[in-house]
């Protein structure tokens, strides 16, 4: 414990170490095998932790690389483990990740992550048969306020949007009083997700959809304003205003995809021109 002690008071000290010294105190061994201080540094790079939160994680790591290195010993001991399996799964697992992370870095200095709105809108088009709604969509206005709030007669009239002056009234009163407010004008959202936001009871969904309905009511100490401005209908097409997001990652995916393909390709093209490959 003196030991660990020691490491996490002069962890910033050994950082600076030179290269010689990176290895710190001896902390744990387990046969021949060693666990220094350095080796613990990782749990403390660029994290803001507590004395006694660097205590706790370095001692339930060190008790982990404990049981790992006696278990390790034993199963390479062990007459029931085959060990050439297990060095050609660990290579092939290693060449991998070396073969992923060196794609890796080339596509994020090659991939163009620019998607415009031709783009966008030409994949939606094209591929509108991923886009029907498993759900309704909807464009909605809702309020949350307590109790106590004043002029609730007035936001009852402001949340159905009558005037134009309605909703300049409801976004100051809102910023003022309420605990939640939602509004906007292009958003959808999945009727679903705002049933998680307003304790809605006791409706025929589709009916009040389709009327877009407009309700207040009371729950657990608040109001709640509730207005449906537009929806889209259950297994019709998703608007692309929605869909927007989703579009620019699949063709990002979709990039991502033909980069890696394109790198590889030029990797072993250049490998077989240079002729550095044999096959016999």
């Amino acid at each position: 414990m003196r030991k660990l002690l020691a490491f996490l008071s002069l962890t910033v000290l050994i950082y600076a170490c030179s290269e010689a010294e990176e290895k710190g105190e001896l902390l744990a061994k387990v046969y021949d095998k060693e666990l220094y201080q350095s080796d613990l540094e990782y749990l403390f790079m660029n994290q803001q932790l507590s004395y006694e939160d660097s205590i706790e994680r370095a001692q339930i790591y060190i008790s982990q690389w404990v049981d790992e290195q006696i278990l390790v010993h034993a199963a390479e001991k062990s007459e029931n483990v085959d060990q050439k399996t297990v060095e050609k799964k660990v290579e092939s697992y290693r060449n991998d990740l070396l073969i992923h992370q060196l794609e890796s870095e080339m596509i994020e200095e090659r991939l163009d992550t620019n998607v415009t709105k031709k783009e966008v809108q030409e994949y939606y088009k094209e591929n509108q048969a991923d886009f029907q709604l498993n759900d309704y969509l909807v464009k909605v206005l809702y309020l949350k306020v307590p109790f106590d709030a004043p002029d609730i007669d007035k936001v009852g009239s402001w949340y159905k949007l009558r005037k134009d002056s309605d909703l300049q009234d409801l976004e100051i009163y809102a910023k003022i009083y309420a605990d939640n407010f939602y509004y906007d004008e292009e958003g959808w959202i999945y009727f679903d997700d705002l049933l998680k936001e307003i304790p809605l009871q006791d409706i025929k969904k589709d009916r009040f959809i389709i009327n877009r309905s407009k309700i207040r009511f009371e729950e657990g100490g608040h109001y709640f304003f509730l207005n449906i401005i537009d929806y889209k209908l259950k297994n019709s097409l998703s608007p692309l205003e929605f869909e927007r997001d989703n579009i620019k990652e699949r063709i990002l995916n979709m990039r991502v995809k033909t980069l890696r393909e394109d790198i590889r390709d030029e990797i072993l093209e250049k490998a077989h021109n240079e002729g550095k490959v044999e096959i016999y």
